[in-house]
């Protein structure tokens, strides 16, 4: 398997944010998100995406990755967590392309068995089959279901049969959704559509890989929570460091 990084540190945002949290992010994705225009510099080239670009780019990012097997990672998890019994956090990129493969069910096996409580941050897009792969059952799903500011088609951003299946077999599941102030009255339309189809608790986040551009937004957010009876949910680590990796 491979790994970007791996860390303790808080939960920043969502329905647990606060929470002290282990991260695990492993690499590759089915998106890139090219409209939340993250750049990066990469050896002469201009990357494009989101603020996990060195877990999406597999290609320019391959060797920075470890590889690491089920025992491997698990061991891993368990120094970073010492005795504190954090929850575990399985992000990325995407970390659903992954869900079939036999050391990635393992995983989270071993996680589930230490009576971890085990946490999915998904683009929500891939239909996992929980009946085929009942472990699923215990874990906790944040939906980061893309909406068109991502850039993004609808056709490919919006799985109804998967987030029915999240709401209706995860322990727990909400949705979270990343918003600038320019594109707040277009969210309202997009979310009421996914909430017409499959029902959950909704978290709006600003937008921002800096302080300064979530300061700009996070008013104008709360004000749009107020007024559509959402939850806010600030990004603690970016208040905390920015861009910075690995915490």
């Amino acid at each position: 398997m491979q790994i970007v990084e791996s860390f303790l540190s808080v939960q920043g945002e969502g329905k647990f944010a606060g929470r002290l949290a282990v991260f695990v992010r492993f690499a590759g994705c089915n998106f890139n998100c090219v409209g939340f225009k993250v750049k990066r510099q990469k050896e002469g080239r201009e990357l494009l995406g989101c603020d996990t670009i060195r877990a999406v780019f597999t290609k320019e990012y391959q060797k920075t990755y470890e590889d690491l097997n089920a025992n491997e990672l698990f061991a891993r998890v368990l120094n970073l967590a010492k005795d504190f019994k954090p929850i575990i956090v399985i992000t990325g990129g995407e970390p659903l392309i992954h869900h079939k493969k036999a050391e990635f069910l393992k995983f989270i096996t071993l996680l589930l068995r230490a009576k971890f409580k085990v946490h999915f941050e998904t683009n929500a897009s891939i239909q996992i089959d929980f009946k085929k792969y009942p472990l699923y059952k215990k874990c906790v799903f944040a939906l980061g279901v893309k909406l068109s500011n991502s850039g993004i088609s609808k056709d490919k951003r919006l799985n109804f049969k998967a987030l029915k299946a999240f709401r209706k077999e995860a322990k727990k599941s909400f949705y979270k959704f990343v918003l600038d102030e320019g594109f707040l009255s277009k969210a309202k339309g997009e979310i009421e559509e996914i909430l017409s189809v499959v029902k959950n608790e909704v978290y709006c986040m600003p937008l921002g890989e800096n302080e300064e551009k979530l300061k700009k937004n996070a008013l104008a957010l709360v004000k749009f929570c107020l007024e559509n009876g959402y939850n806010y949910s600030d990004r603690i680590h970016i208040r905390l460091w920015e861009d910075k990796e690995g915490v």
